[in-house]
């Protein structure tokens, strides 16, 4: 084989390599931030009480679906593997998404099965779902159960929260689990969820415990600063 032939070869596979590659970061790029937008819009749909609070959800929602539509054609086959380092922050932050939307509408934790139906036409499923992104995700998606936990009970509804809480606990135990014998991945983002469980029962115990001290307007005021200093947090972080 001419050298210089098979050499060009070889530029057009890496170009074609590295083009591809920046396509998939820069569409994982914006479902990641319109993931983002998508919670930050169920968190405003939490305080209303309207048929269509969640039009705003939805419009994300499609808008999401048709950039995984952009980005499945990248990853077809062995370069779904070859590039997954590439957009799995994607999936963790969709999934981070729709389980929160999931919990809202139906109080229970959404199943990976329900997860692979965001991706099926036709009964077809048109993108895989990683296990592991399907886990990382629900993980974040505690965080989110916390915030909603904090708001309810600054709204005075305390067994809602409590249910929260014990939700919180039984994935923290399950993830234990799960992490010990199967993604030890998951241990950095156990921190995060144990802190968020701290928050939940603290918001609880005030409420239960030390509510009776203060006139209701004093305490739900203790909680709501506490919830917002929990979100300028977690703006800054973002």
């Amino acid at each position: 084989m001419d050298p210089q032939l098979f050499f060009t070869e070889c530029r057009d596979i890496l170009d074609a390599h590295h083009d591809r590659r920046e396509r998939i970061i820069k569409v994982s790029r914006d479902i990641t931030a319109q993931s983002k937008k998508m919670i930050f819009a169920l968190h405003r749909a939490t305080q209303g009480n309207s048929n269509d609070r969640f039009k705003e959800v939805d419009k994300k929602q499609q808008e999401i679906m048709l950039l995984f539509k952009k980005l499945a054609v990248d990853i077809q086959d062995l370069n779904y593997h070859r590039y997954a380092k590439s957009f799995s922050g994607a999936f963790e932050e969709f999934i981070e998404a729709v389980a929160f939307y999931h919990f809202l509408i139906h109080q229970t934790v959404i199943t990976k099965d329900q997860v692979d139906d965001y991706f099926k036409e036709a009964g077809q499923q048109w993108l895989p779902v990683k296990i592991q992104d399907y886990i990382l995700g629900l993980a974040d998606f505690t965080g989110e159960l916390m915030r909603y936990a904090i708001y309810v009970v600054s709204a005075g509804k305390y067994d809602q929260a409590m249910i929260i809480c014990k939700l919180l606990n039984k994935i923290d135990i399950d993830f234990e689990l799960i992490a010990a014998s199967y993604l030890p991945l998951l241990f950095k983002k156990m921190g995060a969820l144990k802190g968020s469980i701290k928050k939940v029962e603290q918001a609880c115990y005030t409420f239960q415990i030390r509510g009776s001290e203060y006139p209701k307007e004093m305490y739900l005021s203790i909680i709501k600063d506490h919830q917002d200093q929990y979100e300028q947090q977690q703006q800054q972080q973002n």
